[in-house]
C-alpha cells in the first residue's frame, strides 16, 4: 500500500530527484534577497507597516523616519540577517574544465565588506551546491587545499573593504587559464594546466593604500589586470 501511494504521489507531484541547474547570479541577486528579508522582519517586529511606513512607536515626530529606538532595532535586524545569509559562500557562477568544476562564490563580512572565492570540485563530487559553509572553506584555505577529507580544493580569495568593484563579477577561461574579473578589471589568474595560482591580490584596497576608487582601480590595472592580460594573450 505504501508503495502504491508513493507511485501516485510521484505521478502528481513534481518531485525533483536530480540537481537543479544553476544559472549565473550577480551580486544584486543576493542584495535583493537581504532587502526582502529585512522588510519582512521589520514588518514582523512592528517597525514598519504593510505600506513600508515607519510605525508611530519608532518614528520621529512629523517625519517618516526612524527615531533612535527604531534605528537601534533596525541595525539589530540588519546585522542578524547579514549573519544568517552570509554565514556561507553563495553561488555566482561555475565553469567546467576537463574533469573539474570551478565555482565562483560570493559572501559578505561585517557590515558591508564584500568577498569572493573560487573553489574547485571534481565533477563527480559537485552536486550543484548553491552555497558552501564558510568554516569549511576557511579550513581548506588555511590548510592550503591539502585537507583530503573535503571534496573540494581552495583556489583563491579576494575582497573589497573600501571602494567596491561589484559589477560584472565573473570567471572565464582563456588559453587554459582561469580568470576572475570584477568591475571590468582582472583580479585573479589560475593556471589550469599546472594547477597553480599565478596572480591574486587578497585586498586591492589595502595594497593600493587609497580610499579613492579611481586610484585603487588604477593600481589594480597596473599591478594585476595588465599582468594577467599579458599572460592570457601570449
Amino acid at each position: 500500500m505504501k508503495i502504491i501511494m508513493f507511485l501516485i504521489l510521484s505521478y502528481f507531484l513534481p518531485i525533483n530527484l536530480y540537481p537543479q541547474k544553476l544559472e549565473y547570479r550577480n551580486v544584486d541577486y543576493y542584495f535583493d534577497m537581504v532587502e526582502k528579508l529585512e522588510i519582512d522582519k521589520l514588518k514582523k517586529e512592528g517597525i514598519i507597516d504593510k505600506n513600508l511606513n515607519v510605525t508611530k512607536k519608532y518614528k520621529n515626530i512629523g517625519k517618516n523616519e526612524l527615531n533612535d529606538k527604531g534605528q537601534s532595532k533596525y541595525f539589530d535586524v540588519k546585522i542578524n540577517i547579514l549573519k544568517f545569509v552570509f554565514k556561507d559562500y553563495l553561488y555566482q557562477q561555475h565553469l567546467e574544465y576537463k574533469q573539474d568544476v570551478y565555482v565562483l562564490y560570493f559572501s559578505m563580512a561585517g557590515f558591508d565588506d564584500t568577498e569572493w572565492c573560487i573553489i574547485k570540485w571534481r565533477k563527480d563530487k559537485w552536486n550543484y551546491q548553491d552555497k558552501i559553509d564558510k568554516k569549511l572553506v576557511n579550513m581548506q584555505r588555511d590548510n592550503r587545499g591539502e585537507n583530503k577529507n573535503l571534496d573540494f580544493s581552495f583556489i583563491c580569495f579576494n575582497y573589497d573593504e573600501g571602494p567596491k568593484n561589484l559589477d560584472r563579477v565573473i570567471i572565464f577561461i582563456k588559453n587554459n587559464y582561469l580568470v576572475m574579473e570584477r568591475g571590468g578589471l582582472y583580479h585573479s589568474l589560475f593556471d589550469l594546466k599546472n594547477n597553480k595560482l599565478l596572480i591574486n591580490e587578497d585586498s586591492p584596497f589595502t595594497k593600493s593604500n587609497t580610499d579613492n576608487k579611481e586610484e585603487m582601480n588604477l593600481w589594480i590595472k597596473e599591478n594585476v589586470h595588465d599582468k594577467i592580460l599579458k599572460i592570457i594573450n601570449q
